[in-house]
């Protein structure tokens, strides 16, 4: 924080005219204070040997400039198109599923609202950006999705912050994953979204059972990000709540 104050002087920035202009700022002084965190000769280097080798680990830039996973993420994403010719996407995902940051190069498709908007819109529930919360904090988790776009390798952590838990990603098309460490993970899944089917629209079974007791409401925060939230009641997870209710049932019944 106190490096992308200090890029608004170093870049001479004054007050905005207006939102284009704010957000134009936001992004210079976010990659001003990542490249003083990472430097992109000292990056680069480290991830080209690590390229040749087949080993690139964002944990390992993470390491080596005493940054968070998440910095690491971001400042190879910064990169890793220029610098190495790896298309990317990135993703920051909260537990809920909704999208607080995404970038992409590759082709993946990303979800997104009527307006053509990221945030705020659910994640693919078979994507490695929601599979990694089945796993401890903290240790990374490689898969490969098969969508609807390509088949895409990924890899992922998920770290605990005060307002929750998010995993943060990062994935190349599959002709790309040769290159790091992870590629010979055997979990992989399949991803039919956008179409409903996939995992937006709840198992019949739980939703005949359920749809018609369940008045479940969201705290503001999971789906004030999306213009138009998507399912029955907006910013829930229509499977969710029906699993948790199945769970307390069968619990009762037992």
């Amino acid at each position: 924080m106190a490096l992308q104050a200090l890029g608004h002087l170093v870049l001479g920035h004054g007050v905005p005219a207006g939102y284009p202009e704010f957000l134009r700022q936001r992004v210079e002084v976010n990659c001003f204070a990542a490249a003083i965190l990472v430097p992109r000769r000292d990056a680069v280097r480290l991830l080209r040997a690590a390229k040749r080798e087949r080993d690139i680990a964002v944990e390992d830039l993470r390491d080596a400039f005493n940054v968070s996973y998440e910095t690491a993420a971001h400042r190879f994403t910064n990169l890793a198109t220029h610098d190495l010719d790896l298309p990317v996407h990135f993703m920051r995902v909260h537990q809920s599923g909704t999208v607080h940051k995404a970038y992409e190069n590759d082709g993946v498709l990303f979800p997104v609202d009527a307006t053509g908007a990221i945030e705020g819109q659910p994640v693919c529930r078979h994507w490695t950006a929601r599979t990694v919360f089945e796993r401890p904090p903290g240790v990374p988790h490689h898969q490969y999705t098969d969508t609807p776009a390509g088949t895409y390798w990924c890899t992922a952590q998920a770290e605990q912050e005060a307002t929750g838990l998010f995993s943060v990603s990062v994935g190349v098309p599959f002709a790309h994953a040769q290159h790091f460490r992870g590629r010979a993970t055997t979990s992989r899944s399949r991803s039919r979204c956008p179409d409903p089917t996939c995992c937006r629209r709840p198992p019949a079974d739980l939703a005949r059972r359920w749809a018609e007791y369940a008045r479940p409401a969201a705290r503001a925060h999971s789906h004030l990000l999306a213009a138009l939230p998507p399912g029955t009641f907006p910013g829930v997870d229509d499977t969710e709540v029906y699993r948790f209710l199945e769970e307390r049932a069968r619990g009762a019944e037992d």
